[in-house]
């Protein structure tokens, strides 16, 4: 099992995650009808009758709030990273199983009715999901006397690159904190999420530490954090302050690694004029090229780290700057907020 899928089967087996899923994510009419506060884990596990072992990656029940029939709702979860084409058909394999071992255990109602199972697929992948949403979709066709035997199997899917900015800004939840930082590509981004996801986790402590084993082993990795930068018990109340405080490290760091590039290219650019033209003043130029060149280059990275792309003025006006501004920027943008405290306006 990847990272990704252990670390949502942690988040989403907090009653808090599914309520606030179905409520301010999925947000389908039928949801109102269900009790919410009445939500409870069910077997995820079954084995088949050739003894195979198969696992959904989470159920849950909710009773109906009139009471009606069916008095149980089942919400089947799949998470995954990458797309599956034979997604339906897997689904169909879960929910097959559930309703075997929900007869082998004696538990529908006393109409022997099977419940509703409505499969939900959580996917975080970057790239669009290509499978059918739709069993039928995946199976040949003979004639259309013989349709009303095609099986039909419909999920809903939840990209989470797709759900709405609006809509994850506006929520109070833990899962639109997660679905924001599951998009963070700066560590800015990343600081930000801290404050408003611990004011919406508030005092579950299982859910907190979710949280920071996510971050620790997902979040900072792929933002490019060695291990051994990251503590070995990762606080996240105390994670916005080792960050803020190392961040001005790691950027005067790359700053210096990318100047000494710089440097060294732009040095033997201008030996190797000077011995074409025969002349001193080709050095002279080199070393002064290649300095101007190299403090262009590291201040670029450097804002680019805290500020994300630059417009294409701010670019053609780095590289035509002469080397005193060059330097003077540099200094600014260790501390700078914005690229105004930079520039100014």
């Amino acid at each position: 099992m990847g990272q990704h899928d252990s670390s949502y089967h942690l988040f989403f087996s907090h009653a808090r995650m599914i309520r606030d899923f179905l409520r301010e994510i999925l947000g389908e009419t039928w949801v109102s009808l269900l009790d919410l506060g009445s939500a409870e884990r069910v077997p995820s596990s079954f084995t088949s009758r050739q003894h195979k072992k198969r696992e959904s990656d989470s159920i849950w029940r909710f009773r109906r709030k009139d009471n009606g029939e069916p008095v149980y709702v089942y919400i089947l979860l799949e998470f995954q990273s990458r797309p599956d084409r034979y997604m339906a058909v897997r689904l169909m394999t879960y929910v097959g199983l559930f309703f075997e071992y929900l007869i082998a255990e004696g538990l529908l109602p006393e109409s022997g009715k099977l419940p509703l199972v409505i499969p939900v697929v959580v996917y975080n992948g970057i790239g669009p999901w290509g499978p059918a949403l739709e069993l039928s979709e995946l199976i040949e066709r003979l004639d259309p006397s013989a349709e009303q035997y095609v099986p039909k199997l419909l999920y809903r899917l939840v990209h989470e690159a797709e759900v709405p900015r609006k809509l994850l800004d506006a929520s109070e939840s833990p899962v639109a904190d997660l679905f924001r930082m599951e998009r963070s590509k700066a560590w800015d981004e990343v600081i930000g999420g801290f404050g408003p996801l611990l004011e919406h986790v508030g005092d579950d402590e299982s859910l907190l530490r979710a949280f920071e084993e996510w971050i620790k082993n997902v979040i900072f990795p792929r933002l490019g954090l060695s291990s051994d930068e990251i503590p070995g018990r990762l606080s996240l109340k105390g994670a916005e302050t080792m960050l803020a405080e190392r961040i001005d490290e790691w950027n005067r760091k790359l700053a210096e690694e990318n100047l000494q590039k710089g440097l060294q290219k732009g040095l033997q650019k201008g030996l190797l004029k000077g011995r074409q033209e025969g002349r001193q003043e080709g050095r002279q130029e080199g070393r002064q090229e290649g300095r101007k060149e190299g403090e262009a280059h590291a201040l670029l990275r450097l804002l680019e780290k805290k500020f994300g792309a630059l417009p294409q003025s701010t670019q053609r006006r780095i590289a035509g700057a002469e080397l005193e501004p060059l330097l003077e920027w540099f200094d600014r943008a260790v501390t700078a907020e914005s690229l105004e405290d930079v520039f100014g306006a």
